[in-house]
């Protein structure tokens, strides 16, 4: 089974395909805004290690968003990634556009392979009471 080696989310990635390099810009921790809060673009970057026996093997890798003060939404699973295991190292790419924010508190973005829970990143929404 793949090994999780880091599950990030940021605003935006540059990918250096002749290097096979990746810069990850504003990694999201949090957010001081006051809700409703629109967050335009975010990306959540997964990074793989296969093990020999994983090669040539069909995996998937989901990314699920729980809101503050919220259960988890179907309508925040994001697209599966299906992936086959074909170098050493794997890196998946969710992008998520549009996330709107109602209230302030934690936000916890998940990452599953193949649906099993693999790691969490958390942001926060704190409201700026100064703000208005």
């Amino acid at each position: 089974m793949p090994r999780l080696d880091y599950f990030l989310v940021a605003e935006s990635v540059s990918i250096d395909k002749d290097r096979s390099t990746l810069s990850i810009f504003h990694v999201c921790d949090a957010w001081q805004d006051r809700p409703p809060l629109l967050i335009p673009e975010l990306v959540a970057v997964s990074s793989w290690t296969m093990e020999p026996e994983d090669m040539g093997q069909d995996f998937q890798a989901t990314l699920k968003i729980r809101l503050p003060g919220k259960q988890e939404r179907p309508d925040l699973e994001l697209h599966s990634i299906n992936f086959t295991a074909d170098h050493r190292r794997q890196r998946t790419y969710h992008f998520v556009r549009g996330l709107r924010i109602e209230e302030p508190g934690e936000v916890e973005f998940r990452i599953l392979l193949n649906g099993q829970h693999k790691a969490s990143h958390y942001a926060w929404v704190i409201a700026d009471e100064e703000k208005a």
